[in-house]
């Protein structure tokens, strides 16, 4: 049946697609990255700082790249690049079964492999998303973002039984082979923009549409400014260097987290695949914040609800620093999880409140230079003190208090109101 006779707009089945695609991305890429931690570490006998190493590199190379892809998803469209990114990270994948030293898993894991995972993922899906919807964006984000929650719920588990099974370099290859086998189809369903299946954004019919395309140049109270700003006037906002500032610190609050959590919790006596399933469930919860978030923020202000969500991730790493029982375990799950999935979609929607669908890529390709600092320091850092101190709890205090930095700049940010209001 063709979908266009089951009465459902275009743009759903791109989110779908689209998740789909996140979903196994981040889940192999990301929420794994953990599980793999101490198997590699006892293979060739890493440190944690070591080893940490590759995902930091991983950040610094995603900063040095989102500018150019940026660009170029702007002016070719995110279909082409996902396609490339998924022809890349398969590769990536396979080729970590070669690994044989720190270099080649620091050329493999953090630049390869980050190559392809940063054309397939967020920079691409978001801007594609951004195209399809106006008024129901932050609603649209947040389900397309549900599906790296359930691929983190998914994968990390997956990862620790692959694992154990046949080991951690044919844990790679398969899921080289997975990512090429679900992802090369799925692009043939995504498209650049309505414009290219004859509609318009939202599903709307011509008439309503254009009333809305009249709303949503009015200027936001607050700003002072249209809704599509050029790289420029975004590069002279206050909006856009508190953005940057918000995004720093929760950043470097959530990479400590993620790929240190495992490791954390098997230190306090979790065995392996228990610790992958804890990481797997704080993915699930983030469900939540992904959903309830992405709802409210089509109907309430942003900045507020990011503050909410900044709050949720500062407590939630104070309580992994006790989290040897299992209460404070699902403790840390629940308020870390739904602060982390609540930060997914409002950072997308909030920046196209902000600055508009125009340059949307490119102005988030320059945010990513600035952020890749606290992605890349964060992990090295908390492997350091804990190479030094041998435990956690400095790492995950300071990663509290910079996440707690979050809301003060989420607070002097510009209110936001979506014209549909």
């Amino acid at each position: 049946m063709r979908l266009h006779k089951l009465n459902i707009f275009y743009g759903w089945w791109i989110v779908l697609a689209s998740s789909v695609i996140c979903g196994l991305g981040y889940g192999t890429w990301m929420y794994s990255f953990g599980v793999f931690f101490k198997p590699m570490m006892a293979e060739f006998g890493w440190t944690r700082a070591m080893t940490a190493g590759a995902y930091s590199l991983r950040s610094i190379q995603g900063g040095i790249a989102a500018p150019i892809l940026g660009w170029v998803i702007d002016k070719y469209g995110g279909r082409v690049v996902i396609f490339g990114g998924a022809i890349v990270s398969g590769l990536g994948c396979v080729l970590m079964y070669f690994v044989d030293s720190l270099w080649s898993f620091y050329l493999i894991n953090g630049i390869i492999l980050s190559i392809g995972m940063g054309a397939m993922l967020y920079l691409s899906t978001f801007t594609i998303i951004t195209k399809w919807f106006t008024r129901r964006l932050s609603l649209a984000l947040s389900l397309m973002s549900v599906g790296a929650g359930l691929g983190g719920l998914i994968c990390a588990p997956a990862s620790a039984v692959l694992i154990n099974r046949f080991g951690w370099r044919l844990a790679f290859v398969i899921t080289g082979v997975v990512i090429w086998t679900v992802v090369l189809p799925l692009i043939l369903v995504i498209r650049n923009s309505p414009e290219e299946k004859g509609l318009l954004p939202d599903g709307d019919e011509p008439g309503p549409v254009e009333q809305n395309l009249h709303e949503s140049h009015i200027s936001r109270e607050g700003t002072d400014a249209p809704v599509d700003f050029t790289l420029r006037q975004a590069l002279v906002s206050r909006a856009f260097w508190l953005l940057v500032g918000s995004f720093f610190f929760q950043g470097l609050a959530q990479s400590v987290v993620i790929v240190h959590a495992v490791p954390a919790l098997t230190d306090a006596g979790l065995p392996l695949a228990f610790a992958a399933f804890s990481i797997g469930l704080l993915l699930a919860v983030s469900i939540i914040g992904r959903l309830l978030f992405g709802y409210l923020g089509d109907l309430m202000d942003k900045r507020t609800l990011l503050m909410v969500c900044y709050a949720l991730v500062s407590a939630g790493t104070l309580v992994l620093m006790g989290a040897g029982t299992m209460p404070m375990t699902y403790l840390f799950i629940a308020l870390f999880g739904i602060g982390y999935g609540g930060v997914i979609p409002l950072d997308p929607a909030i920046r196209a409140d902000y600055f508009g669908r125009t340059a949307f890529a490119v102005i988030q390709g320059f945010m990513s230079p600035l952020l890749m600092v606290s992605y890349a320091v964060g992990p090295i850092l908390a492997g350091h003190l804990f190479d030094i101190s041998g435990s956690y709890r400095i790492s995950f205090l300071v990663s509290a208090l910079v996440a707690f930095a979050s809301v003060g700049c989420a607070f002097f940010l510009p209110r936001t109101h979506p014209a549909h209001r």
